[in-house]
């Protein structure tokens, strides 16, 4: 059951989105990163291209740019055109808020949401459902949705009718466990994802080195030495995978008050925040928030409230998010 107590990070009813904290500068950041990395992987796709025809640098250079480029470049290119771009054009609208969801409709991930006699279906991983199931309100701009406290926004569609076999979204409450525990095994399945990546590319790194034409290039044993690194990231990311996959035990949150500025979006689009904050031993400490959550960050500025997983060290890094929240990242304090 959602705890009311909670403050978190909302859009202003009534009020443009481009006002709520971080959003517009956020998305600008997003556009310009994805924009400029779809269009230096298209490049490195035409040099693909070029490489295959000429024949000069054999086979596996050109599979290897056109297999992990073309998928770059066109997932980068959609994030853009379908969505920083189109949410930004709307942020002069306000959000609206759509609360009691009571003929909300389920089918795997994707959950049909009744709206002006449409249905919105919006595609959400385990954390953001169990959110939404047991808080039973989002907001809506367009085709776009942000659930509470969540500053990235989603992009869901518009139908006539809900996915097939859809079921009723039941109210669920979740407990701080639970949504940690699903929150660690999302992050575990990226985790595969990356172990994946790497074993692939440490296979094309050995059939480079194996299939360059000229066997006396630099590139030869630079590449073996790519290789073992892969497999070194791929056996590290594995069992990252497998220890975040194991079930989490009820957490203990500690609350702290923090007085800080307005977040930031740094050049990478990471939402940053730095405040100050006393810990319960009475020492007065600076607090850093930023990494892959923007919305931990984003949501300590505009809250002034931190939760942080166990109870937080002068000088170390902890585990941070809000219960009950599908938001989860890292903090550190220092003198």
């Amino acid at each position: 059951m959602e705890d009311r107590r909670i403050q978190v990070l909302e859009p202003p009813e009534g009020v443009r989105a481009a006002d709520m904290p971080v959003l517009v500068p956020l998305l600008d950041r997003l556009t310009v990163t994805a924009g400029t990395t779809a269009f230096a992987s298209s490049l490195l796709v035409v040099l693909g291209v070029v490489l295959a025809v000429t024949g000069r640098y054999g086979v596996a250079v050109p599979a290897f740019l056109l297999t992990f480029m073309t998928p770059v470049s066109l997932y980068f290119g959609y994030l853009v055109l379908a969505g920083f771009s189109p949410m930004r054009k709307l942020a002069a609208k306000p959000f609206r808020l759509v609360s009691g969801l009571d003929d909300a409709v389920v089918a795997g991930s994707r959950v049909s949401v009744p709206l002006d006699g449409r249905w919105l279906v919006v595609r959400l991983p385990a954390p953001l459902r169990a959110q939404l199931a047991a808080q039973r309100r989002l907001w809506v701009l367009g085709p776009f949705f942000l659930l509470p406290g969540i500053i990235g926004p989603r992009r869901g569609k518009f139908r006539d009718a809900p996915v097939k076999g859809s079921k009723p979204l039941a109210a669920e409450p979740v407990t701080p466990g639970r949504m940690l525990t699903l929150q660690r095994r999302l992050l575990s399945s990226y985790y595969l994802l990356g172990a994946g990546v790497t074993l692939v590319a440490a296979g094309f790194s050995i059939w480079v080195a194996v299939d360059l034409p000229d066997r006396r290039s630099l590139l030869v044993p630079e590449l073996q030495v790519l290789a073992a690194l892969c497999l070194l990231a791929t056996i590290g990311l594995a069992i990252t995978a497998l220890v975040m996959a194991r079930p989490s035990p009820e957490p203990r949150w500690t609350e702290l008050a923090v007085i800080s500025g307005p977040a930031s979006v740094n050049l990478f689009g990471m939402v940053t925040v730095k405040g100050r904050t006393v810990l319960p031993d009475g020492r007065e400490v600076t607090v850093r928030a930023g990494g892959s959550d923007p919305s931990l960050a984003a949501g300590i500025a505009a809250t002034g409230r931190l939760w942080v997983l166990g109870m937080p060290v002068a000088g170390k890094a902890a585990k941070a998010g809000v219960p009950g929240h599908a938001v989860f990242g890292p903090v550190k304090f220092s003198s």
